[in-house]
């Protein structure tokens, strides 16, 4: 278990500094969609579909209790370290959760909780959380311990309640309903987003809304002035319309994949970087019954087919090892003191995740 934590954290340091990332939600009478952008240097990826009935282990040291839950819930994530650390995902409640880097994060003491790292968080979120409520009620039976840059998250449920949860001077921050000004978030804290968009017009100041983003401040009013003008017009079709906002916030080398979760329909319809074609997953025509079958998608790969699950495949564990290993190599190669790392390591994570019972 060791080995497993030792490689977790070393993947996670690598990538959670990077993460640039835009998310929002657009919501009327008859839809609520969450758009979500990941933007890195890496293109790997997996769509990955979570079985209910798992019963499932946070990585973590010696030091803490990790923490154990059962997954109530099936869910369908985008997942780029590994299996059950998700970036973001919806489950078959409606739930969708996205997170962001936000540096300026300082985690509360974990007071004897059980611990989970800031992507497990997701997960776990995913699995025992129906709403937005829930999820917040959720996060106080569990601490935090992160790996690499730490976190802020969008939260949205089925009733289009949306919720921000940010973790700043040691305190767990909870937005929610009125608080939630503009359901737009990005890498900074919400509070200061907020603030920043205050100078822009049409949100008090003189500043124009830019046609490209140069800065943080830039994405968080291009983003609010879509929402903004979303409320004010109406639109024939949401999902474009939530691409088009994708594609402003985005950058055209660096936007790995863009998600548009219409909670709404209870479907995933997304975009990358090598295919440009949208692809579409219906959760509805899932099994999400628990076995030992891990269905997953290379998020890059092209699809001729309207639904996207003709994509997925049972991931072996040879093609997990191989999966890791090459995420290993392009550390290595791109990311200055990256250490070689054992194939044992690689192996014993495997072996977790291709163990984890069903328990009904």
């Amino acid at each position: 278990m060791r080995a497993i934590i030792v490689f977790c954290i070393l993947i996670l340091g690598s990538i959670g500094h990077a993460l640039g990332c835009t998310t929002f939600v657009l919501q009327d009478s008859a839809q609520i969609i969450f758009g979500r952008n990941f933007d890195y240097d890496l293109g790997m990826g997996l769509v990955v579909i979570n079985k209910r009935g798992l019963e499932k282990q946070a990585m973590t040291d010696a030091a803490h209790q990790p923490a154990r839950w059962t997954a109530q819930y099936g869910s369908v994530t985008f997942n780029q370290a590994g299996i059950d650390a998700p970036m973001g995902g919806m489950n078959e409640k409606g739930l969708v959760i996205a997170q962001m880097a936000l540096p300026e994060t300082v985690y509360p003491q974990t007071d004897g909780k059980p611990v989970l790292n800031q992507l497990e968080w997701i997960q776990y979120q995913l699995d025992v959380s129906a709403t937005s409520e829930e999820v917040i009620a959720n996060s106080r039976k569990v601490a935090i311990v992160p790996v690499a840059t730490p976190v802020h998250y969008l939260i949205c449920d089925a009733e289009g309640r949306v919720a921000v949860i940010e973790f700043l001077n040691g305190q767990m921050m909870v937005r929610q309903g009125k608080e939630v000004v503009v359901p737009v978030c990005s890498n900074w804290p919400y509070e200061k987003s907020i603030s920043a968009l205050g100078e822009y017009r049409g949100f008090g100041g003189q500043k124009p809304i830019p046609q490209r983003w140069t800065s943080i401040a830039d994405i968080v009013a291009i983003a609010a002035s879509g929402v903004q003008g979303f409320l004010n017009e109406k639109y024939s079709n949401l999902l474009d319309f939530g691409f088009d906002l994708l594609s402003a916030v985005g950058s055209d080398l660096r936007t790995q994949w863009s998600v548009i979760y219409d909670i709404t329909n209870r479907r995933i319809c997304f975009t990358s970087l090598r295919s440009k074609k949208r692809r579409n997953i219906y959760l509805e025509r899932i099994d999400f019954s628990c076995d030992a079958a891990i269905p997953v998608a290379d998020v890059q790969e092209h699809s001729a087919a309207n639904d996207s699950l003709l994509l997925f495949g049972n991931l072996e564990k040879e093609e997990y090892f191989r999966y890791k290993k090459e995420l290993v190599n392009w550390f290595t190669t791109h990311i200055a003191g990256f250490p070689e790392l054992p194939d044992i390591f690689l192996k014993r994570e495997v072996e977790y995740v291709f163990n984890r019972p069903c328990v009904h």
